[in-house]
């Protein structure tokens, strides 16, 4: 398959497109950022957009507090009470939840960051490597963390270099795209331009292969115990769709409600490609599968976004009109080992290697 790559100035950064006949991506150098994914729909003869992001503006991708397509890090998901012991020593990080917690890396994290960044293009492969360097202590974090995910089929890859002061800390580095498989309408990038709002995502058909859900509160700091979801709302085993179950204010316990749950990935096994997911709209057809190494599946219906929103600027995306579908490690796993896989590198000894894959098709059938 031949990619056309394409760097453009996109604020102090750059926008990097890489494009085949049939898939078209915009990567952010700010955040490392999914900008952008474009499908090409044969029996409409158009590309689809079907990634919520603002790959027009890069003061709106750079103002953005809801970390739409940005890699999180360097340990995203949650960290309870900001705090968390390692090899008998305690740590405090940024305070960046509610005042109490600890949400995807803290304040200023690696998705406010403007990372370095290498087209990669072989014979067999293309992509783009981003690299950041996070301080010793960074955001409260101990160890010095060299990162250098790979973004087409997105392989992460961080390690503790030799120079740290610290030989050890918690990683968990991944991408928070929101997705809506229904289509995106075509947005203007003038600032002051109102956006037509995507259709939700509630009518999206999702399968998950997950039995179990870790069990957290009403702000997704989890207990370090897991629930079974047989039965419920929350088990999409053999498929269902999203918007059956959303409002079901019992079962979420999430406000405003809707799906912001840890689901754990049923056989997983540390390194193996497994598939987490597999989504599907029913207006376009377009699906989408997640495989991934990571052991959890976070599932979220993009529920902390206005409802209604007026499409113009800090409202441009209303609530379920993005579902992020995220393969990640445990949140809080600092905390919880070894009832959650262990999150912790050691410098010399292990890094942090995991893939995700992204795989889009129209009618299932044909793949991008």
């Amino acid at each position: 398959m031949t990619f056309q790559v394409e760097v453009r100035p996109f604020g102090a950064g750059k926008l990097i497109w890489l494009k085949t006949a049939r898939l078209r991506v915009g990567l952010a150098n700010f955040g490392a950022t999914i900008s952008s994914v474009q499908v090409f729909h044969p029996q409409r003869q158009k590309w689809i957009e079907v990634n919520c992001a603002f790959p027009e503006s890069a003061a709106e991708t750079e103002a953005d507090t809801d970390y739409m397509g940005v890699t999180a890090g360097r340990c995203g998901g949650r960290v309870a009470h900001a705090t968390f012991k390692l090899d008998g020593v305690t740590y405090h990080t940024d305070k960046n939840m509610a005042g109490r917690h600890t949400c995807h890396g803290g304040h200023n994290a690696f998705n406010k960051k403007h990372w370095g960044f290498a087209v990669l293009e072989t014979a067999t492969e293309i992509g783009v490597t981003f690299n950041y360097t996070s301080p010793h202590m960074e955001n409260g974090f101990p160890a010095e963390l060299v990162s250098k995910p790979n973004v087409l089929k997105t392989h992460y890859d961080s390690y503790i270099p030799e120079t740290s002061p610290a030989d050890a800390t918690p990683v968990n580095i991944f991408n928070h795209a929101y997705w809506n498989l229904n289509g995106i309408p075509e947005r203007n990038g003038k600032c002051n331009a109102v956006w037509e709002q995507p259709e939700s995502v509630r009518n999206h058909w999702l399968r998950v292969p997950a039995s179990r859900v870790a069990e957290a509160d009403r702000m997704a700091i989890p207990t370090g115990e897991f629930l079974s979801v047989e039965g419920t709302g929350l088990d999409f085993r053999q498929g269902r769709v999203i918007g059956d179950c959303i409002d079901d204010v019992a079962l979420l316990d999430r406000d405003p409600c809707g799906y912001d749950h840890p689901l754990a990935i049923d056989g997983w096994e540390k390194g193996k490609l497994m598939l987490h997911a597999e989504a599907k709209s029913p207006v376009t057809n377009i699906c989408m599968k997640v495989y991934s190494t990571f052991p959890c599946m976070w599932v979220y219906t993009a529920n902390n976004k206005p409802l209604p929103a007026s499409g113009g600027p800090g409202q441009r995306y209303a609530r379920w009109t993005g579902m992020g579908l995220e393969p990640q490690y445990f949140p809080d796993g600092a905390n919880h080992y070894p009832k959650y896989p262990s999150c912790i590198i050691r410098r010399g000894k292990s890094r942090f290697t995991e893939t995700m894959l992204n795989e889009f098709t129209v009618d299932c059938s044909s793949k991008m």
